[in-house]
């Protein structure tokens, strides 16, 4: 046993190495998106959303992204709580909102975003400006 566990500490750092990645993808996403946001930056904002989410909007608001982006509110502020399990994470915001975020091939993406609790949670707890 004692042969094994120099290799089993290496793969407890590997495994919280790639963790704090992921936290740090995760929270450099949310700022490229609220800074683009606010600078009304549409294609920047839309690069960092899901593809169905992004989809979603240009659905709902029958414009391309980047234009349809400037019609979700976000209140935004500083990241106060960041969670990140396996292939999604959840952002919370000094503002009060939440913004869910989803592992794609390209990377941490947001697939909902101004999300805030619902009064009264029943299937749904949070209640999302965008979601897919």
């Amino acid at each position: 046993m004692r042969r094994f566990m120099p290799v089993l500490l290496a793969l407890l750092v590997l495994a919280g190495c790639g963790q704090s990645d992921d936290r740090t993808a995760v929270r450099s996403a949310t700022q490229r998106f609220l800074a683009a946001y606010e600078a009304k930056q549409g294609a920047v904002a839309c690069g960092v959303l899901a593809s169905d989410t992004r989809k979603e909007l240009e659905s709902e608001e029958s414009k391309p992204c980047p234009q349809a982006i400037s019609s979700v509110e976000v209140s935004g502020g500083s990241v106060v709580k960041l969670k990140v399990a396996l292939t999604s994470a959840k952002v919370d915001l000094a503002g009060g909102e939440s913004f869910f975020f989803s592992e794609e091939n390209s990377g941490w993406r947001i697939s909902a975003l101004a999300c805030r609790p619902t009064t009264t949670p029943t299937r749904t707890p949070f209640d999302c400006e965008l979601e897919a």
